[in-house]
């Protein structure tokens, strides 16, 4: 009999979230939807007198920061109820619901950036010293006057706010089709047992010592891509020619500028992180060297890529295990920080299993009323580094909330990776030094290879040139189809792999699996991730007990600064390449470090 995935009813209740703390039921849910009609309505009133004076403005912005943490409560409870299990009807009703909300708001409130920036910014600045309340808002209106040179008229708002909502769509239907309609269908396990083959599994059997399994899943996946290419590109294509027509309204100079602007991140930042990439990828080829030699292969497959380094090496590590294990890697960070991971566990915030038609992947997402983690948990010491990178996030997200007001407490995603990267290194760190087994070590030694491969390199060469290739033509009402999708991430991906990594008909369809996509330019930040990553963990590790406190002094930053200026309070420019290389060389180190571990 094969094996089916599990329905959500038959996961055990200890390992799903507790959502009941967001809301305990749909009353609730429905009091706050009708309360933020009501104060929407409220917004309506101040058109045309926001900056009448100092006392009219700051009314006006905590009246947003209220709809705001209204807002993040209603989607964030919505968006997870719906995650669940996305063929869930009502789960689906509820998270269009506040979608529609969403949609209703910018309408409303388009206004009010026009108006606002009509006011000559030496008033605001008078107003701010005038006001000791409206002081709390004076980094968000600085950044909100950067913003001047690509705010519309109310009009032009209005219309841009519609196409974000038709652009919100196709990154919907991508969902839908990611996680309910692409089939990978059965496969055979070690054993020779029938499986169902899903996204929730699939790192669990491509990692298998068994090479025909690898292979059998590898093509499994990649021809269910295949069926859906034409579609997701169909899909893909709108998607991205509403970012350029957004972008041009707006009067960027690109797409990828327009992306990169909120954080303040350049052009020059971003083309120099691609050019160290490029120009190091020989170290990457090193590493795919090494994992031929060890699995002693004649030919490197792209299914031999997440291949065992360590044969038959299967511990289990239940979710008790992995609760016991982050918190004596983390112990470094001290008791308040121990305490709350604690908590999270013993308090249902995380929602371990993959069942029937839930999202794939990890994350974590924060509302004003809690934290929680979503996983796809295999038992294995890589499903605890995952879990320990989102509760890396997850007390980025403790700490910000923590100690700054609603609307100075979201990190933006150019630092979030720092956070979570860390996190995952000094787990693999604690694991190699707190065991004798030789076997151990090496699997955890490899895990932080390859969260550096994946993380600096995967994000990089391969996604990150394909986002800035295909954004560019969009902008240049250049028409792409399903193969000039596959013909630029093919060209990308043999690049990547180097004469080391066999081509594979199916290498070309990657992309159109990967939903960071429909997030654009955010994929880069990963590579920031595993940089910085790689700088705090060797800080943390040797010791450095004056840089630990900065470290958690920027994890309470939240978004009260620019992204790149909370980097430098912990001395991580991103301006300089050699802070990038550093990370470069660190990985370098750590694959020298495998060898000698694996030949002694």
């Amino acid at each position: 009999m094969a094996k089916e995935e599990k329905t959500r009813s038959e996961i055990d209740e200890n390992y799903k979230w507790d959502l009941s703390r967001m809301y305990k039921d749909d009353d609730e849910f429905n009091s706050d939807c009708d309360k933020l009609n009501n104060l929407m309505e409220i917004v309506k009133d101040y058109k045309e007198i926001i900056t009448k004076d100092a006392k009219t403005l700051y009314n006006y912005l905590k009246l947003e920061e209220e709809i705001d943490v209204i807002f993040t409560n209603l989607y964030v409870y919505a968006s997870c109820k719906n995650d669940e299990d996305l063929e869930n009807k009502e789960s689906q009703k509820k998270y269009n619901i506040v979608l529609n909300l969403l949609s209703k708001y910018d309408e409303i409130s388009s206004f009010a950036m026009p108006e606002l920036l009509k006011t000559d910014y030496e008033v605001i600045k008078k107003y701010i010293k005038e006001n000791d309340d409206l002081k709390e808002y004076a980094f968000d209106l600085e950044e909100i006057y950067r913003y001047q040179p690509h705010v519309l008229s109310e009009t032009e708002e209005k219309l841009v706010s519609n196409l974000s909502d038709l652009s919100m769509k196709f990154k919907n239907n991508f969902n839908i089709i990611n996680n309910t309609l692409v089939d990978f269908g059965y496969i055979k396990d070690e054993e020779g047992n029938k499986v169902k083959l899903t996204n929730g599994n699939y790192s669990k059997y491509i990692k298998s010592s068994n090479r025909e399994v690898r292979k059998e899943v590898f093509e499994s996946r990649e021809k269910a891509y295949t069926k859906f290419s034409n579609l997701i590109s169909t899909d893909y294509e709108a998607y991205i020619k509403a970012s350029a027509m957004i972008a041009k309204a707006k009067k960027y100079d690109s797409t990828m500028d327009m992306y990169l602007f909120s954080d303040g991140v350049t052009k020059k930042i971003y083309d120099n992180l691609l050019k160290v990439s490029d120009d190091n990828l020989k170290i990457l080829h090193k590493y795919f060297k090494m994992r031929k030699d060890i699995l002693k292969l004649d030919s490197l497959e792209p299914y031999d890529l997440s291949a065992p380094l360590v044969k038959d090496y299967n511990k289990v590590y239940k979710p008790e295990d992995a609760k016991e294990l982050i918190c004596k890697a983390l112990k470094v960070y001290g008791d308040e920080y121990t305490n709350q991971i604690k908590t999270f566990f013993e308090n249902r915030n995380i929602d371990f299993y993959p069942n029937k038609g839930k999202r794939v992947g990890y994350y974590q997402n924060d509302s004003y009323k809690d934290i929680i983690v979503l996983g796809n948990y295999n038992d294995d010491f890589n499903s605890v580094s995952s879990i320990a990178h989102e509760l890396g996030h997850a007390m980025h997200s403790y700490y910000s909330k923590k100690n700054n007001k609603p609307h100075l407490s979201e990190y933006t995603l150019l630092v979030a990776e720092v956070a979570s990267l860390t996190n995952e290194m000094l787990l693999s760190n604690y694991v190699i030094n707190n065991t004798d087994d030789k076997d151990l070590k090496l699997h955890a030694l490899n895990n932080i290879i390859e969260v550096f491969a994946d993380n600096f390199f995967g994000t990089l060469s391969l996604g990150s040139v394909f986002e800035k290739i295909v954004h560019e033509k969009a902008f240049d009402g250049e028409t792409l189809s399903e193969d000039d999708f596959n013909d630029i991430y093919g060209k990308i991906v043999k690049k990547h792999n180097g004469s080391l990594v066999n081509d594979s008909p199916y290498l070309k369809y990657n992309w159109c699996r990967i939903p960071h996509f429909y997030t654009p330019f955010y994929y880069y930040k990963y590579s920031v991730g595993a940089c910085g990553a790689c700088y705090v963990a060797k800080k943390i590790i040797n010791g450095d007990k004056d840089f630990l406190k900065k470290y958690l002094n920027f994890l309470k930053l939240g978004g009260s600064m620019m992204p790149l200026d909370e980097l430098k309070t912990i001395g991580f420019d991103l301006n300089d390449t050699k802070i990038i290389e550093e990370g470069i060389q660190y990985f370098d180190e750590l694959l020298d470090e495998f060898m000698v571990i694996y030949n002694s």
